[in-house]
């Protein structure tokens, strides 16, 4: 039998993939640590082993082998699959790029949040877990369900939150790990809702 070979992804299709990878991670590629975070992050997330260098190639951040680069067949499912596309012939046949798709609700930047408020995140499947903002961008996590990306004591570091979007978190500390990447709602997006703050007793 004889196996059908998969075309190359073309030019615009790359481009749109990129593009809907920073949009939907929130998470622009500008310097060399964003790339090796992204490296960590697929590793991490289940989708694959792609290299620094192999992102930076195909963002245009080096040119070492031309500028006509083009990733083989398993780098591209790894990067469908961060942002919840089986392959790249699902994320071709999407009805429109992520980007272009307006998020409903609301959007929070975390250095506005006053400290000690707690915010409640859901995201499929079935998935519950309540931050509880320390200062400016930093969070610790409260309690979690049914996740395994982030667990109970986790300090977390969150720009913003956007209903229905993912929200990635740049950096997880946790007690006797180095740093690490997470997502939460890569394919479906969270909600997110702030607790009502409790008032002592008088």
């Amino acid at each position: 039998m004889i196996m059908k070979k998969r075309k190359a992804i073309t030019s615009d299709v790359l481009d749109r993939l990129k593009k809907e990878i920073e949009e939907r991670l929130n998470f622009p590629l500008n310097a060399p640590d964003d790339y090796s975070r992204l490296s960590d992050l697929l590793k991490d997330e289940g989708c694959g082993t792609v290299s620094a260098t192999t992102l930076k190639r195909i963002w245009g951040y080096i040119s070492d082998t031309g500028a006509d680069y083009r990733p083989n067949a398993y780098t591209v499912t790894a990067l469908c699959k961060i942002i919840g596309f089986k392959d790249i012939d699902e994320f071709s046949a999407s009805e429109l790029p992520i980007q272009s798709r307006e998020y409903s609700g609301k959007f929070i930047e975390s250095n506005k949040l006053p400290e000690n408020v707690m915010i409640e995140l859901r995201w499929q499947p079935n998935r519950i877990c309540v931050l509880l903002h320390i200062k400016a961008t930093l969070f610790k996590v409260i309690s979690v369900e049914n996740s395994t990306t982030l667990h109970e004591g986790d300090l977390v570091e969150c720009g913003c939150l956007t209903q229905h979007a993912p929200v990635y978190f740049p950096r997880v500390f946790r007690e006797g790990a180095n740093p690490t990447t997470a997502i939460a709602g890569s394919a479906s997006g969270i909600t997110f809702n702030l607790l009502p703050i409790e008032k002592p007793d008088t």
